[in-house]
């Protein structure tokens, strides 16, 4: 009985040292390791999908999206390069070749290229997202093999040029504004931020006299000097300070404009000047603009375009359209 057992447990020892051997190979079969990168040397992204290619750029000013440089958003370029940066295998997912399962077949997949000086120092290929949600399908250039990387993120490239263009088209500090000039229906109005007076209030104490400063908020007064409805001033900054558009217009578009009035026009001054018209258009739709900001016409999203238009009416005195009765 002895002998059985002292078998018996050396077998059950043998075998859960293979087992264990075992789950570390297959554990450990050689996942690929990236070396880290330093993406501020990283000055073009090319993410390939099928014939089409989209290049992000660095520039002087900022990155810049496709062969016409439109200035691109800020946060979805650094998500991109973190992602790059951080990209990390976690499994192997598929040794067989069957890259249609995991939409890394020509046509799915998202071929990227993190280029420095002209050398590609990271290249990849993007499926799909994983079923958990928290794994996105990847391969190497140079190996067939499939795998698991932590995150998902192929929502983060597979986007259009117009996905990847900053849609700020105004931008500006609310305290910095001095003067406003409104222009609507042959109506104008200039603001002009009046200062507020100081004042001086006497403090008195158990043991000393103080005299303490106060001060009042300033003022937007009309060209009358008659004060304007300070909230609504407030508003219409407020919705125009970081103004972003629904859609940029092709040049058709825009050049259409040139022949055109707009039907609002509202100037913005501190130590330079800021622009903006509204052109014409039907109730509940999408009002195209035009920003010093940005050379580009855009279209502005009917509740953004209505929001402002509303303050402006208020500030102009102007009567808003009221609603038919039923």
């Amino acid at each position: 009985m002895k002998k059985e057992y002292i078998i018996l447990i050396v077998v059950i020892a043998g075998l859960c040292a293979y087992l264990a051997l075992k789950k570390d190979n297959r554990l450990n079969y050689d996942l690929p390791k990236l070396e880290a990168l330093d993406t501020t040397a990283i000055d073009t992204i090319d993410i390939i999908k099928g014939e089409k290619t989209l290049s992000l750029s660095k520039k002087d000013k900022g990155w810049t999206v496709s062969d016409k440089a439109f200035p691109a958003e800020t946060s979805a370029v650094n998500d991109i390069l973190a992602t790059v940066k951080d990209l990390t295998l976690s499994a192997l997912v598929s040794e067989s070749g069957d890259l249609v399962r995991y939409e890394l077949n020509p046509g799915n997949a998202l071929h990227v290229k993190a280029i420095s000086k002209g050398k590609v120092i990271r290249e990849f290929f993007i499926g799909k997202t994983a079923p958990s949600f928290n794994h996105t399908f990847v391969m190497l250039e140079g190996d067939t093999r499939v795998f698991q990387a932590d995150k998902s993120f192929r929502n983060q490239f597979d986007k259009s040029v117009e996905d990847f263009r900053d849609k700020v088209v105004l931008n500006f500090k609310i305290p910095e504004i001095k003067t406003i000039t409104l222009e609507k229906d042959g109506v104008s109005q200039t603001l002009t931020l009046k200062p507020a007076e100081k004042k001086e209030e006497k403090k008195q104490d158990q043991e000393s006299q103080e005299k303490n400063e106060t001060q009042a908020a300033d003022q937007w007064v009309k060209a009358d000097g008659t004060p304007a409805d300070q909230t609504v001033v407030q508003d219409l900054l407020s919705s125009l300070s970081r103004l972003e558009c629904q859609e940029y217009k092709d040049n058709a578009a825009a050049k259409a404009l040139a022949n055109k009035a707009p039907s609002c026009k509202i100037t913005l001054e501190n130590d330079q000047t800021f622009g903006l018209n509204l052109f014409p258009a039907k109730e509940g739709d999408d009002v195209t603009a035009t920003s010093s900001a940005t050379p580009y016409a855009f279209d502005l999203a009917s509740y953004r375009a209505g929001d402002i238009i509303s303050y402006v009416d208020q500030i102009l005195g102007l009567k808003t359209k009221e609603k038919p009765s039923e």
